[in-house]
């Protein structure tokens, strides 16, 4: 018996011998595939980064330009609360004045009387010449008053609604009484060692802090000459020379930033209306005009 112990040939399908191929095909990167793709990925990190910090810079400019603004809107609130109170004063709605005619006469229609009269009768009376509107240059600062005074309220007694610009009324004390504070006072002025907006109110305890960040305060006097209806500014120094002809007030703020912004040879319009730089800091100018109510000529 003849055994053949020659090897069979096996048949491999299609399929098989590419699977084959392939593997053998199949090899690492080389170095400088490796250093080409390290290369393209920090590119890529490189320039997301780069958007992100511009977006960041945009969204913090943008935040502290709305915070500015809030900041600003809130100056300008308490000080126009104080201004257009200034040279205010209590009315007498109830005067001994005989109805005319007597008979048929409509109680509701009765005139009424300006700087009524004090019950206590220690209240100096209420000038408004001289304390309505006042200011001084150096530093610069404005003053606005109105009289205090008591009123029938939902209280038990008659008190005072009247505030200044700190929220106080010092006749309202245990201690205090009309006598003491027949004016109620603001005074605004700008603290250049802190850069802070301040203010002194009438019941003492030295200049509060209102805000910060101003950078610069400026003001100008609307004046209505006599006789006329003319209207015209003055600056604030030297200082007007009649305070009754003072018609309104016009009050400039300057704000700074904190965060840095880059601003290359960029200008704007300050508060006395010079070209200033930047700085590479956020500034903004607010301006706004009060009108006395019970100044000029009338």
């Amino acid at each position: 018996m003849k055994y053949d112990f020659a090897p069979s040939k096996t048949v491999l399908s299609n399929s098989h011998r590419r699977r084959i191929r392939l593997a053998i095909s199949q090899q690492g990167v080389t170095l400088l595939e490796l250093l080409v793709g390290i290369a393209i990925g920090l590119l890529v990190v490189a320039v997301a980064l780069g958007a992100l910090m511009v977006s960041r810079g945009i969204t913090g400019t943008v935040s502290e330009a709305t915070s500015l603004q809030q900041q600003a809107a809130y100056a300008f609130r308490v000080i126009g609360q104080q201004i257009r109170q200034a040279g205010s004063m209590e009315l007498n709605l109830n005067p001994s004045i005989a109805l005319s005619p007597a008979s048929g006469a409509n109680p509701a229609m009765s005139p009424v009387a300006f700087d009524a009269p004090d019950p206590t009768g220690v209240r100096p009376p209420f000038v408004r010449a001289s304390s309505t509107l006042t200011g001084t240059a150096t530093p610069l600062s404005f003053t606005v008053g109105y009289q205090n005074y008591t009123e029938a309220t939902v209280a038990a007694s008659d008190t005072s609604l009247l505030r200044d610009c700190l929220g106080q009324n010092p006749a309202l004390g245990a201690s205090g009484s009309l006598g003491d504070t027949p004016v109620l006072t603001s005074q605004f002025e700008r603290d250049t060692t802190k850069n802070e907006l301040v203010c002194s109110g009438a019941g003492g305890g030295g200049k509060q802090t209102i805000m910060g960040n101003v950078t610069d305060m400026q003001v100008r006097y609307v004046e209505q000459a006599p006789g006329t209806t003319t209207l015209k500014y003055l600056p604030a120094n030297p200082l007007p020379s009649s305070w009754t002809n003072i018609y309104a007030i016009e009050v400039c703020l300057e704000l700074t930033g904190n965060e840095p912004v880059s601003t290359p040879d960029a200008t704007y319009k300050n508060c006395s209306g010079a070209d200033t730089a930047y700085g590479n800091r956020l500034k903004m100018i607010f301006r706004t005009v009060y009108q006395i109510r019970s100044q000029g000529q009338v």
